[in-house]
């Protein structure tokens, strides 16, 4: 994680530093690191689907152009070929051959690496979402149909399967079963290889996007909730997390984590499997589509900016955390602390009740708890005990402070600080 950079960052450094002099204490600290967003390359126009391949080029299918952008790793930006009339879909196999579902002509364009482009096959009505399985078999999920085609390598089109109403999104899973969501019945259905068609759960409002871990769970971008819906294999139906605003569509890391493309606050949210919502990045205009890469970058299909954007995840949370007293007085030492996620922190405080060490005993100073429900800043109050505020009043005493925080789900650190507070006789900070 990076530190705090800038003036900001100067500034807290005095302080701490400050306080150290004062309180004799030495502390680890760790800053916070956001996600960085840029402009990738440029489209053709209208670009509404974004697909990446195996090498990370990224491809767009371009609504007002009628045409694939490629932009290489390195952001050099081409038009690979042309399609059918206003492609909304667009997929990609292992061997590089790209496919649109176009909405104007009702069919599929076959794009090859080199670039030259064939219709493939027809479809049913207003083709939005496409996918590819191992074999090649494209798959469209029509709007205006309320089916799903599937055409061969060999371009012969059947229909595969019915489902609810109006669908937008597909995907399929690793035995070739097919889910769609259902923008009208706010639903998805799952179709079988052999074409039988269920309700395999129920969604938020108008899902739009789609996609599918590796444990056959399904997620769909609900554009009227501001959501995304989670659906076991079983069929039971959660809200996983909040969104931007209208999210189109949505995409899965490695790692579980869930992205959605949010058309009208041109940004990215970022939900965690444990459902902790966040704004990832920001956009270019009217991000309608999204893919990650296999290193967690994050690409956006803007469709009022014609271009695509890169958003960098931050690196990775640091175990470490910051404490730092604050502030004592007569009975509270107040601290200071920045914990990288939500968890229990606890404090104690013990000193020297004799400076012989013959017959000196550890005696509790202080105890204090804190809860903290995300990453961030916080203050937590360790109250001495009345012994410790007893040997106050007798003069200095030093204090070892450790303070231990334990991360939901995780492993316990701990950070030890000495800190020496004042004689005092009253409740004046010490």
């Amino acid at each position: 994680m990076n530190l705090v950079v800038g003036s900001s960052w100067r500034r807290f450094a005095t302080v701490l530093t400050g306080l150290c002099a004062s309180l004799l204490c030495a502390a680890t600290f760790i800053g916070s690191a956001h996600a960085a967003s840029s402009i990738f390359g440029t489209t053709g126009s209208n670009p509404y689907a974004i697909t990446i391949d195996s090498a990370g080029n990224i491809y767009t299918a371009n609504q007002g152009s009628n045409n694939v952008s490629k932009i290489t790793p390195g952001g050099t930006s081409t038009t690979l070929g042309t399609t059918g009339t206003t492609p909304f879909g667009i997929t990609v196999d292992s061997a590089g051959n790209i496919y649109t579902s176009n909405v104007g002509s009702t069919n599929v364009t076959k794009i090859t690496p080199g670039g030259t482009s064939t219709i493939l096959g027809a479809t049913g009505w207003n083709p939005i979402g496409i996918t590819v399985d191992s074999a090649g078999n494209i798959y469209t999920a029509n709007n205006g149909s309320d089916n799903v085609s599937k055409i061969t390598p060999g371009g012969t089109s059947t229909i595969l399967g019915t489902t609810g109403s109006t669908p937008s999104g597909i995907t399929i899973d690793s035995a070739g079963n097919i889910y769609t969501s259902n923008q009208g019945s706010n639903n998805v259905t799952k179709i079988t290889p052999g074409g039988t068609s269920t309700t395999l759960g129920t969604t938020g409002g108008n899902p739009t996007g789609i996609t599918i871990d590796s444990a056959g769970n399904i997620y769909t971008a609900n554009q009227d909730s501001n959501n995304v819906t989670k659906i076991t294999p079983g069929g039971t139906s959660t809200t996983l997390g909040t969104t931007g605003n209208n999210p189109y569509a949505i995409t899965i890391d490695s790692a579980g984590n869930i992205y959605t493309a949010n058309h009208s606050s041109n940004n990215v949210s970022k939900i965690t499997p444990g459902g902790t919502s966040t704004i990832l990045g920001t956009t270019g205009a009217d991000p309608s589509a999204i893919t990650v890469d296999s290193a967690g970058n994050i690409y956006t299909s803007n469709q009022g900016s014609n271009n695509v954007t890169k958003i960098t995840p931050a690196a990775a949370p640091s175990n470490k955390f910051v404490t730092l007293p604050t502030a004592t007085t007569s009975s509270v030492v107040q601290s200071t602390l920045v914990v990288p996620g939500p968890g229990v922190t606890a404090q104690l405080g013990t000193f020297s009740s004799s400076s012989s060490a013959r017959s000196a005993k550890t005696v509790t100073a202080c105890a204090g708890s804190r809860t903290t429900t995300k990453a961030g800043r916080y203050k937590i109050n360790c109250t001495l005990t009345s012994g410790a505020r007893s040997a106050r009043r007798r003069g200095s005493i030093r204090v070892t402070l450790v303070t231990t925080f334990t991360p939901t789900g995780g492993t316990a650190r701990s950070i030890t600080q000495t800190i020496t507070l004042k004689k005092t006789s009253s409740g004046v900070t010490g």
